[in-house]
């Protein structure tokens, strides 16, 4: 039997309560042994359970100064790096003796930088444990925008590896690259803000090798990077580079110059050894080539084509505009590209893309077989011709022509309600004067009423050679024409439109120009007219005009010889033609000598040479002649204006604030 009080007994030595041990051992039917194994099993589960709360507290007082810790990192650095503000920056000697700087004298520089009194200005800054130079556009303390360039590096190498900037406004970010370490001019590395559209922007042209290949801009409003690598060779992509075998071999052989297709080589044309650019447009120019360059145009195609020697690029209000040779290799340049780049909303665009083709003064010839050679030499400032809507021609420039030197601002020309134009000097005094060509074809002519116009001189067609026959024709109305202008009291001069094919032929229509002339007083120049004659007119001639069928080196002679012959009976002579076609048809430098007729119908001339009159319209109206005529305007005179009364300016002037 239990001994109840030894039980209680043990109990109460051993810290139990009686009174729980009483209704536990339900009435002592329990041992002691067995309520000390309970007592056990309860202990080690309290002291688990007050185990695992002592380890989730612990957690989370690491967890909580984890996080002040980081938190108070991050506002250090933040302050430290903030445009304008922070404590001193790092000086190089406190960082560690491993590292490896772009700019040893970095405070010195920045000394000579800032000394300059320039839009940045330069700092020493931290960032992430390495040292930066910051350049801050505007005030230095509230800068628009800053740009940073890393200066220290774990080593060279990583350095010549990491070229790279940050793009920083308030305490945001953007890494760029840019082509240029704080080793080169900083001047290079803080390029001014230019304004295209409105919108501020900060541009970095990439090079590689000498050879642009991208644009890097930085909008400091949006916060936008446009970073288009290869910008560029979508320029040169807006052209095709081709064999010509391959071109021509889809082409029909009853292929002609001018069928519309943009093509102007001739059918039957060997095109074995040449290469064809194609423009955006659809015009073709094909070049000889050599075997070298035709295999790198068959492995490359247009990719051939090298893009940046002598490359150049001025920003305008409407974008970048870019102009740049073409070649494959140097000693042989194909001509020009020109394009325009703007930045749209962080990307670059690429529009109004032009090629133009370095051409031989032969290139109209009608012998010529379409085939180019390439320019030996880059063509400094080449002279521009259309060749259709939105191509181009590129040729040397005279050397003994003067040059168009007009001004065509508001305050020195302008054009009234009559559609009369007028040019003035400095002081607003008229220098121009105001006339009119006609021929037959105007029919008769109320030459009083023109005067009161006031029309100042006029030219009047004596005749013309034949497309055909090169027979030589009077114009009905020359006589007549010539007598009452001169009797109106109008300057008087005379002009002959040529289709002569030979010297003799050119002798032949100044003998007969002079023959007429000889009964007037004549006092302007007698005019030599060479001018394409449309063949679309004389359906009768299946070769053309005849005129239109020499060679630009026999057209010239022709022109001097009439010219030459004008000269020696006393008169002054002079040449008319349009812009293309003293250009490509005749040599001005054969015949600089004389004055020079534009005919040029536009608002402002860019025509590069000199000249003295502009026929700027063939749709003139005045009082007097019936029919629709070309008007002209004396810009500069050859000399002394014969004819011009004393007590009047030579040019017949006035004030130009009181109008005509």
């Amino acid at each position: 039997m239990i001994d109840k009080e030894k039980t209680e007994q043990e109990a109460y030595e051993r810290g139990y309560d009686i009174e729980e041990l009483a209704l536990r051992t339900q009435s002592g039917k329990r041992t002691l042994r067995e309520l000390e194994e309970e007592r056990d099993y309860l202990e080690d589960q309290n002291q688990r359970l007050r185990g695992r709360k002592q380890f989730w507290m612990i957690i989370t007082w690491v967890t909580a100064a984890i996080l002040l810790t980081l938190c108070g990192v991050f506002w250090y650095t933040m302050k430290k790096n903030k445009p304008g503000g922070g404590d001193e920056p790092t000086s190089p000697a406190a960082s560690t003796a491993k590292s490896y700087r772009v700019c040893t004298d970095a405070e010195e520089r920045i000394r000579q930088f800032n000394a300059k009194n320039g839009s940045y200005t330069a700092s020493l800054t931290t960032v992430m444990d390495k040292e930066y130079i910051a350049f801050a556009y505007g005030s230095a303390s509230k800068p628009e925008y800053t740009l940073l360039y890393r200066n220290e590096y774990a080593s060279a190498e990583d350095a010549e590896r990491r070229e790279y900037g940050s793009w920083m406004v308030t305490a945001q970010m953007i890494d760029y690259e840019v082509p240029y370490t704080l080793a080169s001019d900083w001047s290079l590395l803080t390029p001014e803000p230019v304004i295209m559209g409105g919108t501020k922007y900060v541009l970095f042209v990439q090079e590689t090798d000498g050879q642009p290949k991208s644009v890097v801009v930085l909008e400091p409003g949006l916060m936008n990077v446009g970073k288009e690598q290869g910008c560029f060779d979508a320029v040169k992509n807006w052209f095709r580079l081709e064999l010509g075998e391959d071109v021509w071999a889809d082409i029909s052989a009853q292929q002609t110059p001018d069928d519309g297709d943009g093509l102007d080589i001739p059918a039957g044309t060997d095109l074995r050894k040449t290469i064809m650019i194609t423009t955006g447009h659809g015009n073709r120019y094909a070049f000889s080539a050599s075997d070298e360059v035709m295999a790198q145009v068959r492995e490359k195609g247009s990719g051939a084509f090298s893009f940046g020697e002598r490359f150049s690029w001025e920003v305008a209000d409407d974008g970048i505009h870019i102009v740049s040779p073409l070649y494959v290799r140097e000693g042989e340049y194909y001509g020009e590209v020109t394009a325009t780049i703007l930045p749209v909303q962080g990307t670059l665009k690429v529009s109004n893309a032009t090629v133009g083709a370095y051409v031989s003064y032969n290139y109209a010839d009608p012998d010529f077989n379409g085939v180019n050679a390439p320019a030996v030499n880059y063509i400094e400032n080449p002279v521009s011709i259309p060749n259709g809507t939105d191509e181009r021609l590129y040729l040397p420039e005279y050397k003994k022509v003067a040059k168009n030197n007009f001004n065509f601002d508001k305050d020195h020309y302008w054009q009234d309600e009559t559609g009369f134009r007028y040019f003035a000097d400095d002081d607003k005094k008229i220098t121009s004067c105001m006339g009119v060509d006609v021929s037959e074809h105007n029919g008769r002519i109320d030459w009083k009423k023109v005067r009161d116009a006031g029309i100042e001189f006029a030219f009047v067609r004596v005749g013309y050679r034949g497309p055909g026959e090169g027979t030589l024709e009077l114009d009905k109305y020359a006589r007549d024409n010539i007598e009452v202008a001169l009797a109106n009291g109008l300057k008087v001069g005379v002009y002959f439109c040529t289709q002569a094919i030979t010297e003799a032929e050119g002798i032949a229509e100044a003998e007969f120009v002079l023959n007429i002339i000889k009964d007037y007083d004549i006092t302007w120049p007698v005019v030599f007219d060479t001018e394409e004659w449309n063949p679309k007119n004389y359906p009768s001639l299946p070769n053309g005009p005849r005129g239109n069928n020499i060679s630009r080196d026999q057209r010239t002679a022709v022109t001097k010889a009439f010219l030459d012959r004008i000269a020696a009976a006393g008169y002054q002579a002079m040449v008319y033609s349009s812009v293309y076609w003293s250009i490509l048809n005749i040599n001005r430098d054969e015949i600089a000598e004389y004055p020079f007729w534009l005919a040029n119908y536009t608002d402002k001339v860019s025509y590069r040479y000199d000249f003295n009159i502009w026929q700027y319209t063939s749709d003139g109206k005045v009082n007097g002649i019936t029919k629709t005529f070309d008007l002209n305007v004396l810009m500069k005179p050859w000399g002394p204006l014969p004819g011009a009364d004393d007590t009047t300016d030579a040019n017949g002037g006035g004030d130009a604030n009181g109008g005509a």
